[in-house]
């Protein structure tokens, strides 16, 4: 019984399939033999561990000096998906001379978190998003003036300055999570020595910074306000916690930042793609040189696997809006 594999289950990955112990380099058969010793039961399309399972992972932990953290609440279908998308990007490119940072369902902060038409509307279908104009981002802007590489001169006005500017202003604090995201540090060697930035409170500066959000045709206002929301995130990098490296990292070399929408089938990428490329000038900001890209499960399951994650952009997703065009 290989009492190991339930070490596999941690925190953002509490639920597995076949496909995903495969995809770990377990044994996929493994997964129905600890169902049938009663350390798995199934859940939202996969398995997850029972009491017993729980007990078993954490002697396992002890027995592999490994330490165990507790799982959270989850829901188990969504945990599954997430998984499989973490799994199957990864194995999409080797990083060569980087280091791939992923966490999964993280939640990134947005102030002022505008919502319904305050974030954008819909004419005709398509998405306009008119954050930008609203009083409270005009406020945040005079506060907040510099930005852009001759900000790197100054102190950069970090968390506390804009907390007390949300509390002066009534501005809301929300947030804005992602099923999967990537900070990839290539050339890592050359960043080693480059010290912390204080104010870089979540870890922006001198990656590139990769934002996956599962999207279907019946979902597509969801991802309207999650690119919404990211690019107000990205104003508070631009003027608040890492001025002057949003676009250009310390050593003068190009930051990418991508919205990558993720569907289940390649057709339903076409259509969704087809349907933003529509407008594909108002996805884009001014705030970041943000591209918008697709991929899809099915389409990662057939990916080659690349030296770079700079390979992969190029050469296996769908380019919908791009900020060089």
């Amino acid at each position: 019984m290989a009492v190991s594999s339930l070490l596999l289950y941690e925190p953002e990955a509490p639920c597995w399939d076949e496909e995903t112990f495969s995809l770990a380099g377990e044994d996929p058969t493994a997964i129905k033999r600890l169902a049938a010793d009663g350390l798995l039961e199934k859940a939202g399309g996969g398995y997850v561990l029972t009491a017993k399972g729980l007990s078993e992972r954490e002697k396992a932990g002890e027995e592999n000096y490994v330490a165990v953290e507790p799982l959270p609440k989850f829901d188990a279908a969504p945990a599954l998906w997430n998984n499989r998308l973490h799994l199957l990007k990864d194995r999409t490119f080797i990083g060569r001379f980087g280091v791939k940072d992923y966490s999964v369902n993280e939640t990134l902060p947005v102030v002022p978190a505008l919502s319904g038409e305050k974030l954008f509307t819909l004419v005709d279908g398509q998405a306009r998003f008119v954050w930008q104009q609203q009083p409270l981002v005009e406020s945040f802007v005079r506060a907040f003036p510099k930005w852009g590489v001759s900000a790197r001169n100054d102190d950069p006005p970090g968390d506390e300055a804009l907390r007390a500017w949300a509390v002066l202003n009534g501005a809301a604090f929300g947030g804005v999570t992602f099923n999967l995201l990537l900070r990839s540090r290539y050339d890592f060697e050359l960043y080693r020595k480059v010290p912390d930035y204080p104010s870089d409170k979540y870890k922006m500066k001198d990656v590139d910074r990769f934002f996956f959000s599962r999207v279907s045709e019946d979902s597509l206002e969801d991802y309207y306000r999650t690119l919404g929301l990211l690019q107000i995130f990205w104003l508070a990098q631009k003027r608040v916690y890492i001025p002057g490296y949003v676009d250009i990292d310390s050593k003068e070399q190009e930051a990418l930042t991508m919205s990558i929408l993720v569907t289940d089938s390649e057709a339903e990428l076409e259509r969704i793609s087809r349907r933003l490329e529509r407008n594909r000038k108002d996805l884009l900001t001014s705030v970041c040189s943000m591209f918008v890209i697709g991929t899809s499960i099915e389409r990662l399951r057939k990916s080659e696997h690349y030296d770079t994650v700079y390979d992969w952009f190029c050469d296996a997703t769908v380019h919908i809006a791009r900020p060089d065009e």
